[in-house]
């Protein structure tokens, strides 16, 4: 083999190897985009008295805008929690009936329903709205606190339902609510 082939092929072979030793992703830099946003945890605060507590939470998402992810929007590559409230919003202590197949609406299943329920509501309309548009209503003979600002309460605006001895002081419940919303709660959480 002639002396200009081999080193015509020693490059190539150099070329290749540098190719496979770099990541294609350092190729490209990357673009990240970070958001904080507002989520609920359900976190348990006494699991021998089955108490659960809704915790509000600041979350910053950091997102690669490099390319969308096949589903839309752009890859996860970061999540932190960067701020928890020490004061929870909401301790659910009260086990209602239900007539969903799995039985009674536990505290532990009430918390992680509302806190999913919240957090979907901070993000869609910002806390300060949400709080807002909160009212007393009755749903399925029950009375509750639901978010809209123009339509009757349904099964799909209900935030939660009230236990009994909460229906009697509703105004002061909504009205606790509608503070921690807007960040001017008391130390008082709402006992559920």
């Amino acid at each position: 083999m002639n002396n200009q082939l081999k080193l015509s092929l020693a490059g190539i072979l150099a070329t290749v190897g540098l190719w496979g030793i770099i990541p294609p992703s350092a190729a490209k830099a990357e673009q990240l985009e970070t958001t904080d946003k507002v989520v609920f945890a359900c976190v348990s605060i006494n699991s021998e008295e089955n108490q659960y507590a809704t915790v509000p939470q600041i979350v910053r998402e950091t997102r690669d805008t490099t390319e969308p992810g096949l589903l839309g929007g752009y890859p996860l590559v970061k999540r932190e929690v960067i701020q928890v409230s020490s004061k929870p919003m909401i301790v659910w202590t009260a086990t209602l009936s239900s007539d969903h197949p799995k039985g009674a609406y536990t505290p532990d299943r009430r918390c992680q329903s509302v806190s999913t329920r919240l957090t979907n509501l901070a993000y869609t309309l910002g806390m300060q709205t949400f709080a807002d548009i909160s009212q007393i209503g009755v749903v399925n003979y029950e009375q509750v606190v639901y978010v809209s600002s123009e339509e009757e309460p349904n099964f799909d605006n209900v935030v939660f339902t009230l236990k009994p001895e909460n229906r009697e002081k509703s105004e002061e419940v909504l009205t606790q609510f509608k503070d921690f919303g807007q960040g001017t709660a008391s130390d008082e959480p709402i006992y559920e």
